[in-house]
């Protein structure tokens, strides 16, 4: 696909590469990238289907897979957030030795609820799925609105966020349905602890989508990877708590 757009922004020496939420463009790192530009070299990437490349016909999971690795430097952390944690960790199982690390912000191995399993009821899933493909801007608004609430943060920073994201086109509806599937039927719950490399699980305290509590199920099952759970902050914990974000991405390059 030669001419999906990405961008790079920032001067550092490391690459980091965003993987994003649900129909939601690159701009969501706004926050991340003014505070760490001189720090890393950011790539943002929209698939398919979504932000600058809405134009562009959504690919199911395989053909992402071989599209990414076209674009991603080797030895760049992957940073995926909510869905895209599941992408950036398959990207990791298909092409083992191409990355340096890993990071899942607000994400799960498997996001739907099954038997000792902490996941989303499918029709919490199938209701927020409706949402955005009737009412994209206003889903996206009261999403914003919500983790303001929770964590008690500045209006004015998620009013910022609003205006960004607002003039981004609309996700495409097949890209849409193509994340669905993938929340649905992705399970990767023992494929991933194969990987190798090293590997860090941020959540949010008060997440009612990915609870706190994969967090310690995860510490068990998956003891190579670590986790940090941001008190007083929900799905969006890098929106909310950018400083403390910033800092934990710092630390943890500094230790790879």
């Amino acid at each position: 696909m030669t001419n999906l757009y990405w961008d790079t922004i920032g001067t550092g020496k490391i690459n980091i590469v965003f993987l994003n939420g649900w129909g939601i463009s690159s701009k969501i790192w706004f926050f991340i990238i003014k505070k760490l530009k001189y720090d890393f070299k950011f790539y943002l990437i929209d698939l398919p289907g979504s932000g600058k490349n809405n134009t562009l016909m959504p690919e199911k999971i395989d053909k992402i897979m071989k599209i990414l690795y076209k674009i991603i430097p080797q030895n760049a952390i992957l940073i995926g957030w909510s869905i895209g944690g599941l992408i950036v960790n398959y990207f990791a199982l298909c092409y083992p030795k191409h990355s340096l690390a890993l990071i899942n912000v607000a994400s799960s191995p498997c996001f739907i609820e099954k038997k000792n399993w902490p996941g989303i009821k499918k029709n919490v899933i199938n209701k927020f799925y409706f949402y955005l493909k009737t009412k994209y801007y206003k889903t996206i608004n009261n999403f914003l609105n919500i983790e303001q609430i929770t964590s008690k943060q500045s209006t004015e920073d998620i009013n910022i966020l609003k205006i960004i994201l607002s003039s981004e086109p609309q996700p495409n509806l097949e890209l849409l349905n193509n994340n669905l599937e993938m929340m649905f039927s992705f399970d990767l719950r023992e494929d991933i602890m194969c990987l190798k490399m090293p590997i860090l699980r941020i959540y949010g305290e008060l997440d009612n989508l990915i609870p706190k509590k994969i967090a310690y199920i995860l510490d068990k099952k998956w003891p190579s990877t670590h986790s940090i759970i941001i008190k007083k902050s929900a799905h969006a914990p890098f929106i909310t708590h950018k400083n403390q974000f910033c800092s934990i991405l710092l630390n943890f390059t500094k230790s790879l």
